[in-house]
């Protein structure tokens, strides 16, 4: 088990239960909004969702796709580091390691 060094994006890009995309400005994950209508923008694509960052945020890196647990689905919160585990990202309550039985000797 591994834990990763914690990472400050300018945005994060999460992937909604319907598909879609939405972009969240980081350390407080705001949901980016329309600047003329104040509507919470989504995207059909994480390519069209950092263009459109690109395009409005000039100068500043594109947003990064968010991690999610592989067991339990749920994205990592600023306070949560992922511990990697074969190659999968876990919240350390379900990584395999944590699960898997103390050999007794």
């Amino acid at each position: 088990m591994k834990k990763q060094e914690k990472y400050t994006p300018m945005a994060e890009a999460r992937q909604l239960k319907t598909g879609r995309w939405r972009l969240y400005k980081t350390p407080d994950l705001f949901p980016a909004r329309d600047r003329e209508t104040g509507a919470i923008l989504t995207f059909n694509s994480l390519t069209e969702a950092r263009q459109w960052w690109l395009q409005h945020n000039p100068g500043e890196a594109p947003p990064h796709e968010a991690i999610k647990c592989s067991k339990g689905g749920a994205y990592f919160g600023r306070d949560s580091t992922p511990t990697l585990s074969g190659g999968l990202h876990y919240h350390l309550s379900h990584s395999p390691e944590f699960h898997r039985p103390s050999r007794r000797r």
